[in-house]
């Protein structure tokens, strides 16, 4: 069968002029050719799609105007392109849909609430029984879109004719690919309040709380925000007029999956009067008239309907697309000052976040949600299985160790892998002529086990790790000779604090070692034992050099830095090597007003750190003398540790460690080849020995190319013959006796 022909878009003659999405707003129109060939009739429902991918469903309909010429053509209405976001200039590929349609759960509307036509219906249920039957004839339910309310027989009820608009739709299908219908299981919300009736009262506040039922690894975050919520539930104390403010309005921020939006949800579900959702949906279906829309139509509402909630997920994205309505936003916000209502909103970062909007007349209220660490996401785990939970035999404990990286997304995702994957064991242990049934099977073993989760946890990549140079490297210490004081040093203050969390409170006093310096001369293993350090003790390892950090533009220096710790905590726990740190932070009184503000910000960031565990920073130099003096002192780079130049064994280990795959001939002393190498570090061993391989193979093809590779100490000769250490034995000494405040310069 060929492939499908995509379509030319073009303006429909006569598009629809109404305020919203008017239900002819979703026709395509086609030839009958056209039709015929898709294998449509007029009314099937279509799915249209570009090679960005699926944009949306529309609805076959005949072309009253045929198209002269043999290019396909597709007139589609104003609406319906700036909806699903197609350009005139995009091929659009028309596949009808197959599926049977899927029905919302739910369908939430809004309509004027000082209509006329209201008065004709003479309760809440009266108009929303109406409303049912007029979602159910919809061809199309999608956010933004109209429709008319209008009682029946119409000759009996004159005027009742409302316009309504679709402001979201749920479903327990998350598929997006698939169209969704109105009947009536489904579930109609006003996110206005019907005023049908005039002389109803207003309920009291009920009391409001989050419902953490499910949710794991969050619970510090419910804490807060049920106190939160306690505040407008219950009667409030008398403050002075000088602290008369109560923020209660909150911005969620953290990496994607780790449950922003399940918060909001779940908040949603308490016992609000009204709910009300700003997201671009809203901003599709109020396109016109977006600044009056925000005041009358969201916050006037919910002033009026309190305790009231307004949600706003996505922020960043909201206020990309309508930057025009942040100083209305702030406004607003302002007036629900000691009012019953909240604002709470998500983003993926702050930064994008228009400062105006996080004042403390705003969301003044700023909560992160962090990567879970091992414990919540045990938490997680035990919460995902639910009722399932005494049936398995599973090592929670281990199973959230070897989930490192996971965020409350990727674990779900993992427990659905495990719950497939255990179907399949125990229908491929039945066998065609096994006379047990599944049930039966099911009661014989626990649902899911510790070895389904084994066999699929390799299908997750983890969440944390996508998209950045996080990771967690392979470096063991047994890759690097020499540095055994090193090791254990290190261990000490980095590896113990992660692995045993409560060890330094049996001794009186936290942990306050945060970072850690490494000087030395260039080519003495400093990365290598920042890498090995974040293998021993199973944390992400994030490297950047500094040098990279400096960018032309004023300001830009700076926020890559915040970045860098942005990422740092969304990874926790987490190793941050800052190579070449001297590059960022040099002293302020050397440097020139742009240097002063990098270490100023370089300062502010490590100094958060100190109240932030499970990260640690590590730096790497070969000037250390240069550093800011700020950046040496306890709760910063609190230990000093100097990498010198490996001894004459710790070499031997370097040569062995770099020549172990070879085939070496009996010849080749590696202690006398030790012996000869004084003053080189470990880069200049290493360069020796890619020079000797290189030897060793070039005689291997001249002589014998037969015969069996050898790597003979007659090339080590040649390779020493050429080979000159980089550091002298004075500047070595330097870094040796150098101590905070004294110059590794030449006096």
């Amino acid at each position: 069968m060929a492939a499908p022909s995509p379509f030319t878009l073009r303006p429909l003659e006569r598009s629809s002029g109404g305020s919203g999405l008017d239900q002819t707003a979703f026709r395509v129109h086609l030839s009958a050719k056209e039709l015929k060939n898709l294998g449509l009739s007029a009314g099937d429902r279509i799915r249209l799609s570009t090679a960005k991918g699926f944009h949306g469903f529309a609805l076959a309909w005949l072309a009253q105007q045929t198209n002269p010429g043999n290019k396909p053509i597709a007139k589609v209405s104003d609406l319906l392109r700036e909806k699903y976001e197609l350009a005139l200039t995009e091929s659009v590929f028309i596949e009808k849909v197959q599926e049977a349609p899927t029905f919302a759960t739910s369908v939430e509307v809004t309509f004027p609430p000082t209509s006329e036509a209201l008065k004709r219906y003479a309760t809440n249920e009266e108009l929303e029984y109406f409303a049912k039957f007029s979602l159910a004839d919809l061809e199309i339910l999608t956010p933004g879109c109209t429709f008319d309310v209008e009682k029946k027989p119409k000759s009996l009820s004159p005027g009742s004719k409302l316009r309504m608009t679709v402001t979201s739709v749920s479903s327990d299908d998350m598929d997006e690919h698939q169209p969704l219908l109105f009947n009536r299981d489904s579930k109609l919300i006003f996110s206005n309040e019907p005023t049908t009736n005039p002389t109803a009262t207003v309920a009291p506040s009920p009391i409001l709380r989050l419902d953490s039922t499910g949710i794991g690894g969050l619970s510090d975050h419910i804490a807060i925000i049920n106190r939160k919520l306690r505040a407008i539930s219950k009667p409030s104390f008398p403050r002075p007029n000088s602290n008369n403010r109560r923020p209660t309005s909150f911005l969620l921020h953290g990496p994607e999956g780790c449950g922003k939006t399940l918060l909001l949800k779940r908040l949603s579900e308490a016992s609000w009067r009204k709910v009300y959702r700003l997201d671009e949906s809203w901003l599709t279906a109020n396109r016109k008239e977006q600044a009056e829309a925000l005041s009358e139509g969201i916050f006037e509402a919910a002033r009026k309907h309190q305790p009231s909630l307004i949600l706003i997920d996505n922020l960043d994205k909201f206020v990309e697309k309508a930057g025009s309505l942040v100083d209305r936003m702030q406004e607003e916000l302002e007036k629900l000052q000691n009012t019953k209502v909240i604002v709470a909103a998500a983003a993926r970062t702050i930064y994008d976040i228009d400062a105006r909007l996080r004042s403390q007349t705003g969301l003044a209220i700023e909560l992160e949600v962090f990567p879970p660490n091992v414990k919540q996401r045990e938490d997680i785990l035990r919460q995902l299985i639910g009722p399932e939970l005494e049936r398995c035999n599973i090592d929670w404990a281990y199973l959230a160790e070897k989930c490192h990286g996971f965020v409350g997304r990727d674990i779900d995702g993992l427990l659905r892998l495990a719950r497939d994957h255990c179907e399949d064991r125990i229908l491929d242990s039945l066998g065609e002529d096994a006379e047990d049934t599944i049930n039966e099977a099911l009661e014989q073993v626990d649902f899911v086990a510790q070895e389904d989760f084994d066999a699929v946890i390799g299908q997750i990549q983890p969440s944390v790790l996508k998209d950045s140079i996080i990771e967690v490297p392979k470096v063991s210490w047994q890759d690097i000779a020499g540095v055994g004081h090193v090791r254990s040093l290190l261990e000490s203050i980095v590896v113990r604090p992660y692995k045993f969390p409560d060890f330094d409170s049996k001794f009186g006093a936290p942990q306050s070692r945060k970072g850690v310096l490494l000087y030395g001369p260039p080519g003495c293993a400093k990365t290598l034992i920042a890498q090995a350090v974040a293998t021993e003790s199973n944390q992400n390892f994030l490297a950047v050099k500094g040098s990279e950090l400096i960018k032309m533009y004023v300001g830009e220096s700076e926020r890559a830095i915040r970045d860098v710790f942005r990422r740092a905590r969304a990874a926790k726990p987490c190793i941050v090597f800052f190579d070449e740190i001297d590059s960022i932070g040099k002293s302020r009184d050397k440097g020139q007003d742009s240097g002063l503000n990098v270490v100023t910000t370089l300062l502010n960031e490590m100094d958060g750190i100190e109240a932030l565990k499970d990260v640690f920073i590590i730096g790497a130099t070969n000037r250390p003398d240069i550093l800011d003096s700020a950046l040496m002192r306890v709760g910063r780079f609190d230990v000093h540790i100097h990498i010198g130049l490996p001894t004459a064994e710790a070499r031997r280990q370097i040569l062995e460690i770099h020549t172990r795959k070879w085939p070496l001939a009996e010849d080749v002393d590696l202690d006398v080849l030790a012996s000869r190498t004084a003053g080189s570090t470990g880069a200049d061993l290493k360069g020796l020995c890619a020079e000797v391989v290189e030897l060793a193979k070039t005689d291997y093809l001249k002589q014998d190319p037969d015969g069996e590779p050898k790597v003979r100490m007659i090339h080590f000769e040649r390779g020493l013959a050429e080979h000159t250490p980089r550091t002298l034995a004075e500047e070595a000494a330097r870094y040796e006796g150098w101590r905070p405040g004294k110059s590794l310069a030449v006096e």
